[in-house]
């Protein structure tokens, strides 16, 4: 049998449909100007601002970017892609045996190591001594390491897997033990297909923490071939302002440089890969934040 929907809800469904289509399109709105303004020219972005589709269609703003900085952003890319797949996969894995660590009722140091854990949420050592203990200490300045071990973990992420693990029922785990498994192996075996959702979350969360840092290169980084595609791209929006700013002493007076439109480009360029990925993961996103937060 088949529920009859009434007609106030069929109006109310289209209405709320209607409100979330107006938000996604403003949502969508920088982006799409974005775009469009890294393949429009820079006289007519001064001239007449931005639009929804380019104004005097051009490639000159990504050929002046590449063709300027053409290696170096090459070689910027390769690190970010080595630091966001390698550093996602070892900050994931910490994180989730992390959290099913604490959420094993038989381990009598579980709470011990939450309060540890929940502890660094509320007090930091500060900027200084977190330097001197990744440079003087573990001597993470100018290795691929010291772009990932620093992101190894997040308190905030650990806790929304394990919110996913004590939701899985006790009495799962209990028959496992009952059978024969260990604690890898239901972790490997129960914990980790019942947790997909969550776990996907974080990934995305973690990927988009690798790829947009330019914090730890600059913190940590002198050697050109060790920055990261976000901190390059950063540099260069930087020298583009200084020319802009002082064309004279650049020997730059008669050039009109894409100060407007580059920023677009590499606007574009930044957000290209993550944008492509999202929609394949969306659905577990989704599910992961809203379950994972409500349950624990």
């Amino acid at each position: 049998m088949t529920k009859s929907v009434s007609r106030s809800d069929r109006t109310l469904t289209r209405i709320f449909y209607g409100i979330l289509t107006v938000f996604s399109l403003i949502c969508l709105l920088p982006i799409i100007l974005a775009i469009s303004g890294s393949f429009s020219t820079e006289i007519e972005v001064a001239t007449k601002g931005y639009s929804l589709l380019p104004r005097g269609f051009t490639l000159d703003t990504y050929k002046y970017v590449f063709q300027s900085q053409g290696a170096t952003l090459l070689s910027a890319y390769r690190v970010t892609l080595f630091t966001t797949v390698f550093g996602t996969l070892l900050s994931v894995t910490i994180t989730t045996c992390f959290a099913y660590v604490i959420s094993v009722k038989d381990f009598k140091h579980a709470n011990k190591l939450a309060f540890f854990a929940y502890f660094t949420m509320l007090f930091s050592g500060g900027m200084l001594p977190w330097y001197l203990v990744c440079t003087k200490y573990y001597h993470l300045n100018d290795t691929l390491i010291g772009l990932i071990l620093p992101y190894s973990m997040n308190v905030f992420y650990m806790y929304l897997v394990r919110n996913y693990i004590k939701g899985i029922p006790y009495e799962l785990t209990e028959s496992a033990k009952i059978d024969g498994a260990g604690y890898f192996q239901i972790f490997i075996k129960i914990i980790l297909p019942l947790s997909k959702a969550g776990i996907v979350t974080i990934v995305l969360f973690y990927m988009l923490t690798f790829w947009n840092d330019f914090y730890l290169p600059l913190m940590l980084v002198n050697k050109d071939e060790y920055y990261s595609m976000q901190y390059i791209l950063y540099k260069m929006n930087a020298n583009i302002q200084y020319l802009a700013a002082n064309p004279s002493g650049m020997g730059a007076a008669h050039i009109v440089l894409p100060t407007q439109t580059i920023k677009m480009a590499i606007t574009c360029i930044a957000i290209g890969p993550i944008a492509l990925v999202y929609p394949f993961i969306q659905k577990y996103f989704v599910k992961g934040v809203t379950v994972g937060a409500l349950k624990g």
